[in-house]
Formats: structure tokens, C-alpha cells, sequence
């Protein structure tokens, strides 16, 4: 993917498709708080390459400019970056985006005490809404790329994502996001092996040791 890509300081170490996890993004456990869409919608967010340019659903926030997404995965993932696709307009154009790792119970009223593993600032860049939205937009320069530091998204087994306002910092307009990428590594779980515990043969000698040291114990009593 060709897409505008954001990130600080040391240059970042590129990513491509094939380190796209979103296949590993446990869908039907997403949770979103302050989200006007149905649960339903949510999974719609974690595209395909076949798929990546629909525009529809448009994931819209509810009472104000914030929303929280928690993003569960079906085993430990070491996170390299996130691409998001946004709406493009200051009303509706995400500005600051917290990180938390492994942070499930999150909820407005703990995510402002709480020490975000990362913090981003996306930029004023995605998909120009004007009236209806086309069922695609094909424009890659709509898709931004956040580079994460890994050494801090290791043993990622869920990611909180705290959308905390846009760029017009009008609380009374909503956000609109139409797509999320994940890229980095996945671990499945490893099951847990079962241990069986057996006497392989029965041993006469063992059996004929223990039951003289039992009447020995007994005859110093």
C-alpha cells in the first residue's frame, strides 16, 4: 500500500501487506464505547487487501468527539504499526489517538488516569466527505501509517485505542473512521499440554521395601 506515512524522529523499518494481522483480530469480542454504529460494524473496520478502498460502514462516534475501541487477538502479537483511514475534514478527522496495551477494562472513566502505552497524533489526511459517500473511495494516499515502537507492543494479547478529539476541537461534531490495518507478528497460544502421571509396571521389590519400612516405623512407636 502506498499511503501517507507518519512517524518522529529515527526512520522508521518499513512494513509491507504481508505483515497485515488483522486476520488474527478476534472480531466478534470487539468492544467500542461512545460508537453510534452497531456491534456488527465494527469487524467491517479490519479490511483486506480485496477490500481495503469501501468507504461503507462509516464508524461514527456517538454523544461527542471521543470514542474507545478495544481490539482483542486470538493469540500474543508484537505490533509494528497501524494504519488508519479517517474522515479528512477538522470536524471529523481524529486528532489525538491514545495506544494501551493489554488495558481491557478501560472505560471513560479510567482512561484519563491511566498511562497510555503510546500516543499518536494523527494528521489531517483521509477521505473528503461531501454529502453520500460512494460504496469505494480508491486512493491510497487517503491510508495513514503510524509506526509503533516495538520494543513497547510486544506480548500484545489486546489493544485499546482512546480516539480523544478532533482537529476542529469541536466536541459537538463526531469522528468518522472507515478502516484499521494492523501489522506486525503473531504467536497462536500455545496449548497447554496434558501430563499424565502412570506407573509404567508395577515393581514387587518397591512394594515389598514400603511395606517393611511401614512395619518397622511401627514397631519403634
Amino acid at each position: 500500500m502506498s499511503c501517507h506515512r507518519h512517524s518522529h524522529g529515527v526512520p522508521p523499518i518499513p512494513t509491507n501487506e504481508s505483515q497485515s494481522i488483522n486476520s488474527h483480530v478476534l472480531t466478534t469480542q470487539l468492544v467500542a464505547l461512545n460508537v453510534a454504529n452497531p456491534s456488527s460494524d465494527l469487524e467491517k473496520l479490519f479490511k483486506t487487501q480485496t477490500n481495503k478502498y469501501e468507504v461503507i460502514p462509516e464508524i461514527r462516534s456517538d454523544a461527542d468527539n471521543q470514542f474507545i475501541l478495544k481490539i482483542p487477538f486470538q493469540g500474543s502479537v508484537k505490533l509494528y504499526s497501524i494504519i488508519l483511514r479517517t474522515a479528512r475534514q477538522p470536524d471529523h478527522c481524529p486528532r489525538i489517538i491514545k495506544l494501551y496495551k493489554n488495558q481491557d477494562s478501560l472505560d471513560f472513566d479510567s482512561v484519563g488516569d491511566t498511562k497510555a502505552t503510546h500516543e499518536i497524533e494523527h494528521p489531517q489526511v483521509g477521505v473528503e466527505v461531501d454529502g453520500e459517500l460512494t460504496h469505494e473511495v480508491v486512493a491510497d494516499d487517503t491510508f495513514v501509517e503510524h509506526y509503533l515502537p516495538r520494543h513497547h507492543f510486544s506480548g500484545v494479547s489486546s489493544l485499546t485505542l482512546f480516539f480523544q478529539n478532533n482537529w476542529s476541537d469541536n466536541d459537538d461534531e463526531v469522528l468518522k473512521l472507515y478502516s484499521i490495518e494492523l501489522r506486525g507478528e503473531f504467536t497462536p497460544l500455545a496449548k497447554d499440554p496434558v501430563v499424565t502421571l502412570y506407573e509404567s509396571a508395577a515393581n514387587p521389590t518397591d512394594h515389598k521395601n514400603l511395606l517393611a519400612q511401614e512395619n518397622h516405623n511401627y514397631q519403634n512407636i
